[in-house]
């Protein structure tokens, strides 16, 4: 199975390819490089390989929560996959992205993860591992103040994500977790295993259909950003 993905949710942006069981991987530091160098990466990937847009099986892209911009940017690059060659387009959760990451990394299991989402308020959702490691989202994603968001049952989970480092009112939840992985960013690498689940139970979208998904209107991220 051969899936391009491309992840821009967060400050470090990554353009993964998928060949089968080898995933290669190119990450962009910064934020406002991002535009202009996730083609670049993703032509030098398929070169590499010898290989053509249209010989891809799909393309990933994380859909959000996150960076509107980066959002943005990753499902225009998709669309624009699929309507020069056809190919199917794999929306993962940017927010299931990171749980998949902190499972590759530290195999956390049961995960609260949450995220800054600026003007005082996180993106948070609650995600457990199957036994194969394949992440499942319990419940839906949220945006809202920290403390609207919820400690989950018993202490055999992890606190994921950079919100429960930058605002003091989730240090009581953080301090419940069994673990602490605040510093962990999602990666193109960790889109693979739900895109690869999706591709082969035929949940592929259209071009029309590959939206980003925010949580939160548009507007107030503009009005924070000023004229």
């Amino acid at each position: 199975m051969k899936i391009l993905g491309i992840e821009c949710s967060s400050a470090v942006g990554s353009v993964a390819l998928k060949l089968d069981e080898r995933i290669v991987v190119r990450e962009i530091g910064a934020p406002r490089e991002q535009t202009e160098r996730v083609l670049q990466h993703a032509d030098e990937l398929l070169t590499a390989e010898s290989l053509r847009v249209a010989a891809l099986d799909g393309v990933a892209f994380g859909r959000g929560p996150g960076s509107f911009t980066g959002l943005r940017m990753a499902a225009a690059v998709a669309q624009g996959f699929a309507a020069a060659c056809g190919v199917p387009l794999l929306p993962v959760s940017s927010l299931l992205c990171l749980a998949q990451r902190a499972w590759r990394t530290a195999r956390a299991r049961r995960m609260l993860v949450c995220v800054d989402a600026r003007m005082g308020e996180v993106y948070w959702g609650e995600f457990e591992a199957d036994g194969n490691g394949l992440i499942a989202e319990l419940g839906n994603e949220r945006v809202g103040s920290p403390l609207e968001v919820p400690i989950p049952a018993g202490v055999d989970w992890t606190a994921v994500g950079d919100g429960f480092a930058n605002y003091p009112q989730l240090a009581a939840a953080a301090a419940a977790a069994e673990r602490q992985l605040p510093a962990l960013l999602p990666s193109a690498v960790d889109l693979m295993p739900r895109a690869a689940a999706d591709l082969a139970a035929g949940r592929s979208v259209p071009a029309a259909e590959a939206l980003p998904v925010y949580l939160r209107e548009r507007t107030a991220w503009r009005r924070s950003q000023g004229p």
